[in-house]
């Protein structure tokens, strides 16, 4: 098992774990892979929504810091899914955000957004 992946799983356990408690009806106990204010190289490909109620996610964008703004592909609307991995294009030195929009477990729309920077 890769270390990305050990790391991955750990990191989704103890979210989860810590999250639990603050979940609501909504389904809003989430985290996400880069964490928002986390630095990490330009070798990132992919991102994570972590959610612990299935969440149909029905659209990611990412605006660069080239200000452009991406539609990030993943797992299809229609589906509820915990984790959600988007593709992530080639990304250039800089400051990301992410704004992601879904439906929770009892059919309430849901939003969030966090950032991540891509170090030199």
């Amino acid at each position: 098992m890769k270390l990305r992946t050990i790391l991955t799983s750990a990191a989704l356990s103890v979210g989860l774990a810590l999250s639990a408690g603050a979940a609501s009806a909504h389904g809003t106990g989430m985290m996400t892979m880069p964490n928002n204010g986390q630095t990490v190289g330009a070798d990132t490909k992919v991102m994570h929504l972590m959610f612990t109620d299935p969440m149909q996610i029905t659209t990611v964008t990412m605006a660069a810091p080239d200000g452009k703004t991406y539609k990030i592909n993943g797992p299809a609307a229609n589906q509820a899914v915990k984790t959600w991995e988007g593709k992530l294009p080639k990304l250039a030195p800089g400051n990301y955000n992410i704004d992601w929009r879904g439906m929770s477990p009892d059919g309430h729309p849901m939003n969030g957004s966090f950032a991540f920077k891509v170090a030199n």
